[in-house]
């Protein structure tokens, strides 16, 4: 059983520190899937590390200035005796119930998230705001001296204006008439997008005062309206002292201005500078709470692009819903899990990484490749397109076709690259078959041919380097794929080679025949069906 770490060795580990061991930081070792409004059973789903403690403000705070953390520690202790970390979250979604005499409130649903029946809460008007940050002062100071601090992988900073995260009033809700004045308190003032700036500035300033150093702070990610605005931010993110979240997952952002959320995790988090957290905006069947979100691929494809969009945007920590982690008897959810639990979080840290890979598209926001330590040379002849091969596969959402003579050149990260020399590694393609395909990978010295097949099932194909010698072409590329006739991918990637290995019906490896001359033939070996 896995040992939550000390909280010497968290604290050592919990930055992005130097590895004594290689120039580039390790991954965090708390990194992977994080189970959220789950059944606890699922937590002992084997590659499932943590996951996630959820209270309301109004349960902490049963009177003015009198905190009672009872729910939350009974939350966390659970947690703590499985060893499994947990994100911890206060929601604003119901407020204490003193407020509604202190702070005038608006009895129209200003926001869905907000689930109080007396209505929202005027969360700029200076009573609520000095609540607020006076309960993160008793927040902080509780968790810090917790004796399950050790479980704590972070807190959310939730700004709980309107709800949790909101903090709009629309045009026809700002005429203080709508809203109603508790006796004996001063109206509020008419609120301006400055004031909900002004709020949001003093608790960001309150959660970094109250949990740092000891507790690590995720904050949002959609503080910022582009990504050189960041509100004097910059700085925290860059060196690790903040982290970030958000909770807008899809297998693509659904619009521009989302778009600026996945970007914050591209600036900060893939290159290392600071951790990032990101759970779905709902599960793989597009349900959340009493909402259904259409989908245009199948809950398999979605839960699988949505895991490979936050390993592409350096996400160390993924949440996943229950109700998609509960589908774990489905072969292709149960991979989908298997192959972020095994990626997460090792985006900065190539020279430990398990493997570099592309996975092909183009999409209609965050345009092209989804990528892991390697690149797809730009300008090649390939076309990309939705909804390829049979929809109870993962991976066909997006695909490229590369047609008969063209080729596609790829280049992995050079620390990765360097780190394979001499050891055993395999090239690693994800293709759907069609008629007789017939495509040649040429890498570390080696050329390989695919086996023929018209299964028209998507197909994993590997060649195994016994000896990994990467080095670049005339045209800087690591790795070149030639397409004899029509092509259609998903993924091309090299992998650390593991001699443990799970197989099915649809994924075959070769390995390269002793011959002469420049021909090289190979054998095939393929290996049992998945259980």
């Amino acid at each position: 059983m896995r040992v939550i770490l000390s909280l010497a060795m968290v604290a050592l580990v919990s930055g992005v520190a130097s590895s004594a061991a290689s120039a580039d930081p390790p991954p965090h070792p708390l990194r992977g899937l994080y189970a959220i409004w789950a059944n606890p059973k699922l937590l002992d789903l084997p590659f499932v590390e943590g996951g996630q403690v959820m209270v309301q403000w109004q349960d902490l705070e049963p009177a003015e200035g009198q905190y009672d953390f009872s729910r939350l520690d009974a939350k966390l202790k659970s947690l703590h005796a499985r060893n499994k970390p947990a994100t911890v979250q206060v929601n604003g979604n119901r407020k204490p119930t003193y407020l509604f005499a202190k702070v005038p409130y608006c009895r129209q649903r200003i926001s869905a998230q907000v689930s109080d029946q007396r209505g929202a809460l005027q969360y700029w008007h200076p009573a609520h705001m000095r609540a607020y940050i006076n309960f993160l002062a008793a927040y902080g100071k509780h968790l810090k001296e917790s004796p399950y601090r050790a479980s704590i992988l972070g807190v959310r900073l939730n700004f709980n204006g309107l709800g949790t995260e909101h903090l709009w009033i629309k045009k026809d809700q700002r005429d203080l008439r709508m809203w109603i004045v508790p006796p004996g308190v001063a109206p509020g003032p008419y609120w301006t997008p400055a004031l909900a700036e002004a709020y949001k500035l003093a608790v960001i300033k309150a959660f970094m005062k109250n949990f740092r150093p000891e507790i690590r702070v995720f904050v949002r990610n959609n503080i910022s309206r582009d990504l050189d605005d960041d509100r004097g931010l910059a700085e925290q993110f860059k060196t690790g002292k903040l982290c970030l979240f958000h909770t807008s997952s899809e297998v693509q952002p659904r619009s521009k201005g989302v778009e600026r959320q996945y970007l914050m995790f591209l600036k900060y988090c893939r290159p290392g500078k600071t951790l990032g957290y990101a759970e779905s905006w709902t599960d793989a069947g597009g349900r959340h709470g009493d909402k259904l979100d259409r989908r245009w691929c199948s809950p398999c494809q979605w839960n699988y692009w949505r895991v490979l969009v936050d390993l592409n945007c350096g996400v160390s920590f993924i949440g996943c819903y229950g109700s998609d982690l509960a589908r774990a008897g489905d072969p292709e959810f149960r991979a989908a899990f298997q192959f972020a639990a095994k990626y997460a979080g090792c985006h900065a840290s190539p020279s430990v990484a398990p493997g570099a890979w592309v996975a092909l598209r183009e999409g209609d926001y965050l345009k092209g490749d989804y990528t892991f330590l390697m690149q797809r040379f730009s300008g090649d002849a390939s076309v990309a397109f939705k909804n390829a091969g049979p929809a109870d596969q993962r991976y066909g959402a997006w695909a490229r076709k590369l047609p008969p003579g063209k080729t596609m050149r790829f280049a992995l990260n050079d620390a990765f690259a360097q780190s394979l020399a001499g050891k055993r590694a395999t090239v690693r393609i994800v293709w759907l078959p069609t008629k007789d395909t017939v495509w040649q990978v040429a890498c570390s010295g080696r050329t390989f041919t695919a086996p023929p097949s018209a299964s028209g099932r998507w197909q994993v194909t590997e060649f195994v380097l016994p000896q990994a010698a990467f080095s670049r072409d005339s045209h800087g590329a690591h790795l070149t794929l030639v397409a004899k006739t029509d092509v259609i991918l998903h993924m091309v990637g090299i992998e650390r080679r593991s001699e443990e290995r799970t197989r099915n019906a649809n994924h075959t490896v070769l390995t390269p025949l002793q011959v002469t001359g420049g021909d090289r033939s190979h054998c095939l070996k393929q290996g049992p069906p998945e259980p």
